[in-house]
């Protein structure tokens, strides 16, 4: 905090000194100095991108917004990939579920263990 109160003092004192010196300056000499000013800070309020002069504060609220158009990105390509892999899944079960029902087997079969192995083992195959 010493660092910033010494600081503070020092800017005080050269826009003192500085101060007292525009005042001995002459109109035309104080007309040039605050034209320069003024230039340096509109000069300072841009960056050159591209070759073309863009004011920073257009460019501030982009590279705040980067993470987070990467991050609402990726989260977009989880959620598809979740939705197509379930739709998949679905149409298989479908699928299997569509034969079942169409096939002329006795209630029986469908409560026997082997047979349920035996869809198992068929459907896995038939994935491959």
């Amino acid at each position: 905090m010493n660092d910033e109160t010494s600081e503070a003092r020092l800017g005080r004192r050269i826009g003192g000194l500085l101060s007292q010196r525009n005042a001995q300056l002459g109109p035309d000499t104080r007309a040039a100095l605050a034209d320069a000013r003024r230039q340096a800070v509109a000069a300072a309020s841009e960056r050159h991108f591209g070759g073309f002069r863009v004011p920073r504060t257009g460019m501030s609220w982009w590279a705040g917004a980067k993470p987070a158009a990467a991050a609402v990105l990726v989260l977009g390509l989880l959620f598809a990939g979740d939705y197509v892999n379930t739709a998949r899944t679905q149409a298989v079960q479908g699928e299997v579920e569509t034969a079942l029902l169409a096939d002329d087997l006795p209630i029986d079969a469908y409560l026997d263990q082997g047979f349920r192995a035996w869809l198992l083992a068929e459907s896995s195959s038939s994935r491959s």
